[in-house]
C-alpha cells in the first residue's frame, strides 16, 4: 500500500519517541572514528512544511514537537536531559523555520563523511522528494555517501546485510497500515539479524489497542529469535503512552483525516525495539519520555 504519507504526522509524540532513540544511536556509533552503514527502510521524504494544509489538518506537530519547545523553552539547559538537550538544539532550528526533519535529515546530518547511509522509499512522491532534500545544504558540514533506492524496504535490507562495512545500524520505520508489516517486520528483523548479529536494529512499532495480540507477538518473536543468537544481547523495548489506553477510543486513518483533526488520534502512544541497544539508551530515553509525558499528556482529552 502506498497511500501513507507522513506529512499528516510529522512531529507529533511518535516521532520525538523515535528520533530521540535515533539520535543516540548515532551518537554511540560517532564515538568511535571508524566508519559505518546506516540503513533507513522506509525513509518517506525526509523534510517536512509544517504549514502544509495536511499537518494543519491533524495537529499533530503543534500537540507534539511545538509544545514539547515551548514547554520546554524556559527551563535552563542544564535542567533537561543530555539526550533531549541534543534533539530539541537539532529541531530547534528546522521548528522556527516552519518543518519538521525527518529520519533521513537527521541521519545525514549526525553521520561523517566516512559513513554510509542508505535509505530506500517507494512512494512515487515521496522517493522524489527525498532525491531532493537529500542534495540540499545540511548543517554546514560534510555529508556521508547517501545512495537512494526506489525499492521495496524489507527487500532492501535483506538484500544488502551484512554491509562490507559491518558496523552500524538500521531504522525500520513502516506504516502497519497493512497488517502483513507485523509478520513482515519480524521476519525480516529476524533474518537480519542472524547474518548481521552485530548490528543496531531499532523498529518503531504503533500502540494500538486492536492490534495488541499481534503487536505482542512481532516483540516476542523477535526478542526470543535474537536470544537464540545471543543470549546476553542487549534489547531495549521503550515505550511512550500520550494517551490512557483503556480510555483511549480509536478511529480509522481514514475517518481521523475527515474530521480535520477532531477525531481523537489513532494511537495511545508508540515504541522502539532495539536490538543490540547502545550503553545507556534505555536510560537516557527514559529521562525523555518522563519529560515528554508532562509535556505533551492528554489524558484529558480522551
Amino acid at each position: 500500500m502506498l497511500s501513507y504519507q507522513h506529512i499528516f504526522h510529522a512531529g507529533n509524540h511518535a516521532d520525538i519517541l523515535k528520533h530521540c532513540v535515533l539520535i543516540h544511536v548515532l551518537n554511540s556509533l560517532n564515538k568511535k572514528d571508524k566508519p559505518y552503514t546506516f540503513f533507513d527502510t522506509h525513509a518517506a521524504s525526509g523534510l517536512y512544511d509544517l504549514t502544509d494544509v495536511r499537518s494543519l489538518k491533524t495537529g499533530e506537530a503543534g500537540r507534539g514537537i511545538i509544545s514539547l519547545l515551548e514547554k520546554n523553552s524556559e527551563n535552563k539547559t542544564d535542567a533537561l536531559p543530555t539526550l533531549l538537550q541534543s534533539y530539541l538544539a537539532f529541531i530547534k532550528t528546522y521548528v522556527n523555520d516552519s518543518r519538521y526533519p525527518g529520519s533521513p535529515e537527521i541521519e545525514r546530518c549526525f553521520m561523517r563523511e566516512q559513513d554510509t547511509l542508505i535509505l530506500s522509499e517507494l512512494h512515487p512522491q515521496e522517493i522524489e522528494n527525498l532525491k531532493m532534500n537529500m542534495k540540499k545544504p545540511c548543517c554546514n558540514k560534510t555529508l556521508p555517501s547517501i545512495k537512494v533506492h526506489n525499492r521495496n524496504g524489507w527487500e532492501m535490507l535483506t538484500a544488502l546485510t551484512p554491509p562490507v562495512t559491518k558496523r552500524g545500524a538500521v531504522l525500520i520505520d513502516p506504516s502497519y497500515e497493512e497488517s502483513s508489516d507485523y509478520q513482515k517486520a519480524a521476519d525480516t528483523i529476524c533474518a537480519v539479524h542472524k547474518k548481521w548479529s552485530n548490528g543496531i536494529i531499532m523498529l518503531w512499532y504503533p500502540l494500538l489497542a486492536h492490534r495488541e495480540g499481534e503487536i505482542e507477538s512481532m516483540l516476542d518473536r523477535i526478542c526470543e529469535a535474537s536470544r537464540v543468537q545471543n543470549q546476553n544481547i542487549e534489547i531495549a523495548d521503550l515505550r511512550f503512552e500520550v494517551f490512557d489506553k483503556n480510555e483511549h477510543k480509536e478511529v480509522s486513518l481514514e475517518e481521523f483525516r475527515k474530521s480535520e483533526g477532531k477525531n481523537p488520534p489513532r494511537l495511545y502512544g508508540s515504541g522502539m525495539l532495539v536490538l543490540n541497544a547502545p550503553w545507556k539508551l534505555e536510560e537516557e530515553v527514559k529521562l525523555v519520555i518522563k519529560n515528554a509525558s508532562s509535556c505533551l499528556s492528554q489524558k484529558e482529552d480522551t
